[in-house]
């Protein structure tokens, strides 16, 4: 695990905290075996990571992940993180620009068939085999907006 030290596993595993309650006064107790504590500590360091929690970076907060995780389930799965938006509005700026430049294509082919009463088959076909990928990935961009809450 990339900025985790294994002193703050160690002191995840035995229980150690920094003491910042933050005013909560009520403990929730969960009982665990050993592998699922391990389990859920490592989830807890990807977690911080990926989600570039302020302060020490090496500081592993386990009750902020387990509090998130329990009021918001499939945390992991829903939180978005800045520069997963970034990829994602860049993602979405190039597969426009792309849709557009088919969407020309297919203005240059209407305008030819309106002009001279032809339809160019294979241009057609060929610009139409451009189109369908990008709409493809456009849905999948859809789905993963609407799943993430993008």
């Amino acid at each position: 695990m990339e900025g985790i030290e294994n002193s703050d596993i160690s002191n995840a595993l035995t229980g150690e905290e920094d003491g910042s309650d933050r005013g909560r006064g009520l403990d929730f107790h969960v009982r665990l075996n050993e592998t699922e504590k391990e389990r859920l500590i490592r989830h807890a360091a990807d977690w911080s990571v990926r989600m570039g929690l302020s302060g020490d970076p090496q500081r592993l907060n386990l009750s902020k992940y387990a509090r998130q995780t329990l009021l918001a389930p499939h945390v992991e799965d829903q939180s978005v993180t800045r520069a997963e938006l970034i990829d994602f509005r860049d993602r979405a700026t190039r597969l426009m620009g792309q849709i557009a430049k088919v969407g020309g294509n297919i203005n240059q082919i209407a305008k030819v068939a309106n002009t001279n009463g032809v339809i160019l088959d294979q241009e057609l076909s060929r610009t139409m085999s451009r189109l369908m990928p990008l709409l493809d990935e456009a849905d999948t961009m859809i789905r993963l907006m609407l799943e993430r809450n993008l």
